[in-house]
């Protein structure tokens, strides 16, 4: 769907939304201070096989996009071709990839 438009090298954080079930995903900074997960566990009590992860203000439109379904499938800021990191771009991969 998107990657933070503040982050030149394509890095995260970034959002995926799968074209099959809608469902989203979204890649960022792992949170660990103690005092924001207490704070977050204190209204919606964190598993173990779940973690929160950190999301820019700036990021609030890409995320608006992919909830209302107004984003154009398979935009990037980079083509494979053109990617700061095409040796670590394992995104395009996606196509060949075995998704549940």
């Amino acid at each position: 769907m998107g990657v933070d438009p503040a982050n030149p090298d394509d890095d995260c954080p970034a959002v995926w939304v799968d074209s099959e079930s809608g469902d989203f995903f979204f890649q960022g900074d792992t949170v660990t201070d103690p005092g924001v997960l207490a704070w977050i566990n204190s209204d919606s009590r964190l598993k173990e096989t779940e973690s929160v992860v950190r999301l820019p203000a700036a990021m609030a439109q890409i995320i608006m996009e992919a909830a209302g379904g107004d984003f154009e499938r398979g935009r990037r800021r980079f083509t494979p071709e053109n990617h700061p990191r095409p040796a670590e771009d394992v995104r395009t991969r996606r196509e060949q990839a075995e998704l549940p």
